[in-house]
């Protein structure tokens, strides 16, 4: 479900709404030119973001320069180089500025990390008078000569973004340097981005609203090089598996599981993927994440109200021995967990997201009360199948750091939760989050919480301008969590260490190293801006 908020069985398809919402907010009147959505703005015929773009930084029309970024509308030299003499210049490679600003090396000599030497290690490539590692050099990326734009880096020769987020209300794609933290120009994709892939170099984006999984070369963003169908009834696309050659989508509306295949460029100019086949998980199972474990498939049913949720609650178990004929083998059901309700009333687990490791498969139960608003009625807590005996057991979270655990992702040896929390919406003022408590991350080494961090917005709840911030999906890279908000559109950044959560971006903790980056800005016409997914390049 896009909003970690759940509607009410009573209330409209959250699909339908995503759509309406999408087709609001990404149509503009014929006669009115270009129409940029938020964070935008209008250069000539085209939709630029003056905050990060060098072609256009701070105003249409000015460029930065030579080796430079754009950061809040302001040119400066990219990070990895600095200024010497007015000019950004790479200091480990540059022969005129070996090491330091005015270090020339002397005539014949090379410079290599900043040493002045009499020719290139092993390894390096010779670009002129520099030796530069062309798999990783921003400045030479796959080739002498070859920069990689704006906040990219080059992986493997190719130029990238590190992470890159969905911005679902805008219709956009942002990326991020993982490590700087710092973001690249906005860029229009798609009309309603649920999920967030990667592979090989290209960003898979799983659009509800046309029905089409969507991809992006990792360094340009807003342009689509291939798409592929996920069905001709939009659904609701809520999560994609890359197992290679093989990508999985999850439809919580279709109730299917998707299996399309890479075989290369008779397929496309992306990946060249192939639908293989489809399989139905039943009628309203609401199926919402992957993960793998073997050669079988673990994906939590969250079920619907219209059923009463009894085709939900459990784990499908679905082998995939031979990828192209997936077989559903049974269910593993996780309403004989104790749930702990606040009240002893109704609590159910509605799975929403899941993890294997080699100690088992995880799974995220957000422990609603879907009779009363979909409120938690119980701590967040993680169900630990052990896919030996398909057995369950419960990790208690804690209610004062979590409510409504909605996604968990392996990070070394240790998991971490988002937690989304217990909000209240204010439906006059667009859905917008107006309350939100025991929002954040936990930390859990060997089945056990050992750390969380709270979700905090830097403003106080009610003051005009301020708007809340609700944990959602998140990525790891680099050894750190760029963690969504659904309401306000930020990323948060934290780093992940042994037995401690460390707010790198955020409003948190005073040792942060600045505010949380505000990759999907709120238009000021609307009231929520949906960060929906996030993903790391691999």
């Amino acid at each position: 479900m896009p909003r970690p908020h759940p509607p009410s069985p009573e209330s409209l398809s959250p699909v339908l709404l995503l759509a309406a919402l999408a087709a609001l907010l990404l149509t503009g009147c014929p006669d009115e030119g270009a129409v940029c959505t938020s964070g935008l703005s209008v250069c000539g015929e085209a939709c630029v973001d003056l905050d990060g773009d060098v072609a256009n930084c701070g105003a249409c029309g000015n460029a930065c320069g030579d080796g430079q970024t754009c950061q809040a509308g302001v040119c400066g030299c990219r990070p990895g180089t600095e200024s010497c003499g007015g000019a950004c210049v790479a200091t480990s490679s540059d022969v005129a500025n070996c090491g330091a600003c005015g270090n020339a090396c002397a005539a014949g000599l090379v410079c290599e990390s900043g040493v002045c030497r009499e020719g290139c290690s092993e390894g390096s490539l010779r670009c002129g008078d520099s030796c530069v590692d062309v798999r990783a050099d921003v400045l030479n990326c796959g080739a002498c000569g070859n920069v990689c734009p704006d906040v990219q880096t080059c992986h493997e020769g190719r130029c990238g973004y590190d992470v890159v987020a969905a911005c679902y209300t805008n219709g956009q794609l942002v990326g991020i340097q993982a490590g700087t933290d710092q973001l690249g120009p906005r860029r229009q994709f798609g009309s309603g981005v649920q999920a967030l892939a990667s592979w090989d170099g290209y960003v898979l984006a799983a659009d509800a609203t046309a029905s089409k999984l969507l991809q992006a070369a990792a360094g340009a963003l807003g342009s689509v090089v291939e798409e592929d169908s996920l069905g001709g009834v939009a659904g609701s696309p809520n999560d994609i598996l890359v197992d290679p050659p093989y990508v999985y989508v999850v439809d919580s509306v279709n109730n299917t599981l998707q299996v399309l295949k890479r075989e290369g460029p008779s397929q496309g100019a992306g990946l060249g993927l192939r639908t293989v086949t489809q399989v139905n998980l039943g009628a309203n199972t609401s199926p919402q994440a992957i993960a793998k474990w073997g050669t079988t498939l673990y994906i939590p049913l969250f079920g619907t109200g219209g059923s009463m949720f009894q085709y939900g609650n459990a784990v499908a178990r679905v082998d995939i021995s031979n990828p192209e004929q997936p077989r559903k083998v049974d269910t593993i059901s996780l309403t004989g967990l104790d749930l702990k309700p606040f009240d002893g009333g109704t609590v159910l687990p509605l799975p929403y997201s899941i993890a294997s490791t080699e100690a088992g498969v995880y799974v995220a139960l957000t422990n609603l009360n879907p009779y009363d608003g979909y409120r938690p009625n119980g701590p967040g807590m993680l169900a630990k199948i052990n896919p030996a005996d398909g057995s369950v057991s419960a990790i208690d979270l804690g209610a004062e750091d979590c409510l409504n655990a909605g996604y968990v992702e392996a990070v070394g040896e240790q998991l971490v939760v988002a937690c989304l929390g217990e909000a209240d919406y204010d439906e006059a003022n667009g859905h917008s989050a107006s309350a939100v408590r025991a929002s954040g991350l936990v930390l859990v080494k060997d089945d056990v919480p050992v750390a969380a961090y709270a979700l905090t917005s830097g403003c106080a709840p009610g003051t005009p301008g301020c708007h809340l911030s609700v944990a959602s999906r998140f990525a790891v890279a680099q050894g750190a969590v760029y963690l969504a908000d659904t309401n306000a559109g930020r990323v948060f950044v934290v780093a992940v260490e042994e037995g401690r959560l460390v707010e790198r971006r955020g409003f948190s903790s005073p040792q942060a190293e600045g505010p949380a980056l505000e990759a999907c800005p709120v238009d000021p016409r609307r009231s929520v801006s949906n960060a929906i997914d996030v993903t790391a390049l691999h």
